[in-house]
């Protein structure tokens, strides 16, 4: 696979994850500081403004000393963020964190794990380091890469952003810390063969990244939900022999595998009215069972313009997702909308 992927991909441990969060900050902040200022408020309780904008006021009045004509203020805040692969910090540590540190304006302390504090608990210690004049926010990776794809469909026309969003859930996902991962396609043309195949295919450039669910999208709705069986990169040659490559799954490609994907490759330029996917692409197949209509309706502005991400059952609050089958999750999801 040659996708290349600026985070790392190849290394564990909590320092290796809060690097790399740093990196995304640091990035995001680099394409445009008001893009950083809304992703950070964006995981942020209500209660809690983070300002990294300066403010521009002009004829400023004083209690004394009559009016400033121009006067830019930007407020001091400092915040701490604690990683955890998976589990939860134990809460004095955290609490400690925040007796050394030199206070500024604002002080927020972010805990990123797979799972979160429970209400209790971050009412606990958000008063246990309220004399500290800090706040306590608990989020999960899955939560970080919800923020950070929608802040993205808020600039849609913004390239940088939409890789840096896609790279950062590459890593999430290849590094396991998200989990019921729910991916969904734009399929717009090639819809047709989506829905007579069950399968998805897409150029091998765009890489790829572990995931339990694909949602076939069109028409500012994901139409199916597909349960993934195998991945496989495929070539037909002239001579009309498929050559497979696996990428996923733990059986081989079946004979009536490879029949789909070869009417799809060749159906593909009639449909899509031009093309070649005869090399260079990865298919993504479902079972029967496993490929179930659904009415997932996006409902915020916008069209779909590049593969977006959830969490089913943190993003989406699907319980015992581990347990349902896909139809059953597919009927659920025909209650939300996003």
């Amino acid at each position: 696979m040659g996708f290349i992927n600026p985070f790392q991909i190849y290394s564990k441990g909590e320092n290796t994850i809060t690097n790399n969060i740093l990196l995304l900050l640091s990035n995001l902040y680099r394409i445009n500081p008001k893009i950083y200022e809304l992703f950070i408020n964006s995981v942020l309780p209500e209660n809690i403004n983070y300002e990294v904008i300066p403010v521009f006021t002009q004829q400023k009045s004083q209690k004394e000393g009559g009016i400033i004509d121009g006067y830019i203020q930007t407020k001091a805040t400092k915040i701490i963020i604690e990683t955890k692969i998976a589990g939860l910090d134990n809460t004095k540590k955290l609490i400690n964190y925040c007796k050394n540190e030199n206070l500024s304006e604002t002080n927020i302390l972010i805990h990123i794990s797979d799972s979160t504090f429970d209400e209790t608990t971050i009412k606990s210690i958000n008063q246990r380091i309220g004399i500290y004049n800090f706040n306590f926010v608990s989020i999960t990776f899955s939560e970080l890469i919800s923020s950070l794809q929608e802040i993205a469909d808020e600039y849609p026309f913004n390239e940088e952003l939409y890789r840096l969003s896609k790279d950062f859930y590459y890593y999430c996902s290849s590094m396991g810390l998200i989990k019921n991962v729910f991916r969904i396609v734009p399929c717009n043309k090639s819809f047709e063969l989506n829905e007579k195949y069950h399968l998805y295919f897409q150029p091998e450039s765009r890489g790829y990244s572990n995931h339990q669910f694909t949602g076939i999208y069109t028409a500012k709705e994901v139409k199916y939900i597909g349960k993934i069986n195998k991945v496989f990169l495929a070539e037909l040659t002239k001579e009309g022999k498929l050559i497979t490559e696996k990428i996923s799954g733990n059986v081989e490609i079946t004979s009536e595998e490879e029949n789909r994907i070869i009417s799809t490759i060749k159906e593909f330029p009639e449909i899509y009215g031009y093309g070649d996917i005869s090399k260079g692409h990865i298919f993504f197949l479902f079972d029967d069972n496993d490929f179930c209509p659904t009415e997932f309706k996006k409902t915020s502005k916008y069209g779909l313009l590049g593969s977006r991400f959830f969490d089913l059952k943190l993003d989406l609050e699907i319980e015992n997702v581990e347990r349902l089958s896909t139809l059953e999750i597919a009927e659920k999801l025909n209650d939300i909308t996003w």
